[in-house]
């Protein structure tokens, strides 16, 4: 039997209402509730991305953010994203630098997020159940993929990009 993820739920101000269990979420298409997401660059402006496994639930052999995550309930952004970078490729005792924050409306995403910032030079030990492969892109290769299919990626990151490049933090 499969353990029940309880996410926060919160109102249109960010301010936690609830909680409910992230299946019911996703059955009714529900957007208010909180996601992280992390763009990580090696010293040379290389950006990590992912490809998602294909045993995944949603957006199976999809591109994505460096690191993306659910908050769970009772946490903070911040806790999910330092959670999901270990979780996800390894790293820990680093320092993230919060660089967005986006109400679905804002750019119509799915979900309440903040992004993060980590410059990375390390070694990867990456959730090989999670992620099939780790690329290492420049922007203009991203920005090709996206331009070719855009369903290559997992549904909000182009949405994300083109605000990483419109306020040239990419």
């Amino acid at each position: 039997m499969e353990e029940i993820e309880y996410l926060d739920l919160v109102d249109e101000d960010d301010n936690v209402i609830g909680k409910e269990d992230r299946n019911v979420i996703y059955k009714n298409n529900w957007n208010n509730f909180r996601v992280i997401n992390i763009m990580i660059f090696t010293s040379d402006n290389k950006i990590i991305v992912p490809k998602r496994s294909s045993n995944r639930r949603v957006f199976p052999n999809c591109y994505d953010c460096s690191v993306g995550g659910h908050v769970s309930s009772g946490e903070t952004y911040e806790q999910a994203a330092y959670r999901e970078l270990e979780e996800e490729l390894g790293i820990t005792n680093v320092k993230l630098q919060e660089i967005g924050y986006f109400k679905p409306s804002d750019i119509n995403t799915s979900a309440f997020s903040k992004m993060y910032k980590l410059v990375y030079d390390g070694k990867l030990n990456y959730d090989k159940d999670g992620i099939q492969e780790i690329f290492y892109m420049d922007k203009n290769e991203i920005q090709e993929l996206i331009n070719k299919d855009p369903l290559q990626f997992k549904g909000d990151y182009p949405k994300f990009f083109k605000w990483l490049d419109e306020n040239k933090i990419i």
